[in-house]
């Protein structure tokens, strides 16, 4: 059932702050007043600390659309790169010849992560970031805390690179190996900001282009391949050169049993019949 918005006096009011940052944000600000005793600008140090870890803390509800098979974005960001290219080993994507999506999320960005398709999480690998390495720069560099998960659903795999820096409790995934999944819902969260590479596969419809803004959980990037692949199809519908259907071996078709149209019967157009009946009629003899 959907919720009804109208009873809410705020439905704007969908987010908020994880309790743990607004301790860790308090710890911060009291660290800041201590310092100050010590020297006034120090002040600013803590100040700087609490409102960091204010952004980390920030979170929000999203709603998935309605879509049986459908790819929305993990994360907040901007979408900085769509390019045909193979998916990392980490990865174990059976096909590797993908689509990457590639998304860069602020530091100021909500941290929950959403699940990018209805199905199961069938393969998940953590690394561990450095702590020399606070700010993820570039989505490729050295020292980054690096979460690889790969997720199917009938038999069609996504796959979800997420890159931050390793300073700090930055990837917190609420997620194993075989869980089940719906479309969007969060298995984790990554503050402060990086990248997410997403891999979908060559064949997935994109609805998506770089530059574009991001809602994490609600915003579609594509939809993978619908119905049945040609190899299901024939196996229902029967392989090239079987008998039509209702036919059997026994049976044998004959092509007099489908006359040409002239040797078909067809009625009489009742002007030919008019015409034909005067015509008898004046040839008759009289009595």
């Amino acid at each position: 059932m959907t919720e009804d918005l109208e009873r809410k006096t705020t439905p704007w009011l969908t987010g908020g702050l994880d309790w743990e940052g607004v301790a860790a944000a308090l710890a911060c600000l009291l660290v800041g007043l201590l310092l100050s005793w010590v020297w006034d600008p120090l002040f600013w140090v803590g100040f700087a600390a609490m409102i960091a870890a204010l952004m980390a803390a920030r979170w929000s509800n999203r709603v998935a659309p309605d879509l049986a098979n459908g790819i929305v974005a993990p994360c907040d960001g901007v979408v900085v790169s769509v390019t045909r290219t193979d998916a990392p080993g980490e990865m174990r994507m059976t096909d590797t010849a993908t689509t990457r999506i590639r998304i860069s999320s602020s530091p100021a960005a909500t941290n929950r992560l959403y699940a990018p398709i209805a199905g199961s999480l069938e393969s998940l690998i953590t690394e561990d970031g450095e702590h020399s390495v606070p700010f993820a720069m570039r989505p490729d560099a050295d020292g980054l805390a690096v979460s690889y998960l790969l997720f199917e659903s009938r038999a069609q795999q996504v796959g979800v690179r997420i890159a931050t820096g390793g300073l700090g409790p930055r990837q917190e995934l609420e997620a194993e190996t075989g869980d089940i999944m719906r479309l969007g819902r969060v298995f984790g969260k990554r503050r402060l900001g990086g990248w997410c590479d997403v891999y979908v596969p060559a064949n997935a419809g994109q609805l998506i282009w770089p530059g574009q803004t991001l809602v994490g959980g609600e915003t579609v990037l594509g939809r993978l391949k619908s119905g049945m692949d040609e190899d299901e199809f024939e196996s229902m519908s029967g392989e090239a050169g079987e008998l039509p259907l209702g036919v059997t071996d026994d049976d044998e078709i004959e092509e007099d049993d489908y006359p040409e149209p002239d040797e078909a019967d067809t009625p009489d157009d009742p002007a030919v019949m008019l015409a034909r009946l005067k015509e008898a009629t004046k040839n008759k003899p009289e009595d």
